[in-house]
């Protein structure tokens, strides 16, 4: 995930018992898939993908080092296992496009040399998994998550990136496991994005010249980052940008009751500093919908903290299982989602940001002056919803950054929960 620190610091960001989850899918509800289906998630297989992809060895995977490519063939020989169909180039997997220079990425060499990242050729890696019914294996949904990274710093010290976003990759390549099993209806397409860090890239590339006509892709979704909780008792998942697509909105959030963790949805405006793949699909012509899940768990994002050993496989198999029922339950009619690019912030987006905030308070993990400034952001949000408008809080991206900076970073940092925290059983 990219982040422009420079506009959030212009704008003045700072302004300020075990394993308790808020769960929300009720016992016995019916899933599309089958609890044997389901039961196959595998913790192990994705925390070995994250180990490998965020080692030492892997150089923080930052285009052009030996890690990077390493980590592309390694998503490579992932696809092959799991049988996707290759839609790259030239039947391959491998989807390559000239790299975009950069000059504030260091990579560090084989020998142990540290200098300017140099990559001439950047990466992308893209598998089908083919729909089980041929009147509808021509509609795809489209999944994203990226794999490169940040390099290292100036000592050579790994920006080793498993929340941003090796975790990702293992979530979107366990789903694809899953689909394997009992394949939807529809086709779904894996495209696991390179230079993402450089300016969503990879995701740009693909999309412009996609390897499957552009008007099957339904809808698409970027898987990033996942895998850390909010707060040690609070793990919520956030859908964000579905609303620019009211029928897709209304059906994850139909979907969601098959989440094991809270769902929440926010209006892609209200994170104006972010960016992920899904941005891409916005922007073409005609636009595509799409949305962007997270887990905003933010503890250790963009520094050599990000390892390995902070990932929550509890989070990650929930991740799973949820979005792999949700896309097999998708309606992958092309005509069934339109796009509206002017989404109003009005009270369903209030309404968003209080969801979240309201899930926050109830931790218990939460000091005196994090519930006081909570209180005061309930408060904005109820007069919002009264209001029907948002603007009534004032600066209104001033308001959701330093919302967002207290939801992403300040709690995150302040109470990072166990590390490593638990395993589940398998």
């Amino acid at each position: 995930m990219r982040v422009c620190w420079k506009l959030a610091l212009l704008l003045g960001l700072a302004c300020s018992s075990d394993d308790k989850v808020a769960a929300v899918a009720e016992p016995g509800v019916p899933t599309p898939l089958e609890p044997s289906v389901l039961d196959q998630t595998s913790a192990t297989r994705m925390r070995d993908i994250v180990e490998a992809l965020a080692a030492d060895d892997m150089g923080g995977r930052v285009p052009g080092s030996f890690g990077h490519l390493a980590s592309m063939s390694l998503i490579v020989d992932e696809m092959a296992d799991i049988g996707l169909e290759p839609i790259g180039l030239e039947g391959d997997y491998v989807y390559p496009f000239a790299a975009t220079p950069r000059d504030d990425f260091l990579q560090i060499n084989e020998d142990g040399s540290i200098e300017v990242a140099q990559a001439e050729v950047a990466y992308d890696v893209v598998g089908r998994l083919p729909g089980s019914n041929p009147e509808k294996a021509g509609d795809h949904i489209l999944v994203m998550a990226h794999y490169d990274h940040l390099g290292v710093d100036e000592s050579g010290n790994v920006y080793n990136g498993a929340f941003d976003n090796a975790a990702g990759v293992a979530v979107a390549l366990e789903v694809a496991r899953l689909l394997m099993i009992e394949p939807p209806e529809h086709s779904v397409i894996f495209l696991i994005s390179d230079e993402e860090e450089s300016g969503l890239d990879g995701a740009r590339e693909w999309l412009s010249d996609s390897t499957v006509p552009r008007d099957q892709i339904v809808y698409g979704m970027s898987v990033d980052p996942v895998g850390r909780p909010s707060l040690p008792d609070y793990w919520p998942a956030l859908i964000i940008g579905a609303e620019r697509s009211p029928e897709l909105i209304a059906s994850w959030r139909e979907m969601s009751q098959w989440n094991e963790l809270p769902t929440l949805f926010l209006n892609r405006e209200l994170v104006p500093v972010f960016a992920s793949d899904q941005d891409e699909l916005y922007k073409l012509d005609p636009p595509i919908p799409g949305f962007w899940f997270v887990n905003p768990g933010f503890s250790f994002y963009h520094t050599v903290h990000d390892t390995a050993e902070t990932i929550d496989y509890r989070i990650m198999k929930a991740n799973v299982r949820f979005l792999a029922n949700a896309i097999t339950a998708s309606d992958s009619d092309p005509d069934a989602y339109t796009f509206n690019g002017n989404v109003p912030l009005d009270a369903e987006a209030a309404q968003g940001v209080k969801d979240l905030i309201l899930g926050l308070r109830s931790s218990d993990a939460l000091t005196v002056s994090e519930r006081e400034y909570a209180d005061f952001v309930l408060e904005k949000c109820d007069e919002a919803i009264a209001a029907n408008d948002l603007s009534v809080v004032g600066n209104v991206e001033g308001f959701s950054l330093a919302v967002a900076y207290f939801v992403m970073f300040e709690l995150g940092e302040a109470h990072p929960g166990p590390i490593p925290p638990p395993f589940p059983d398998e």
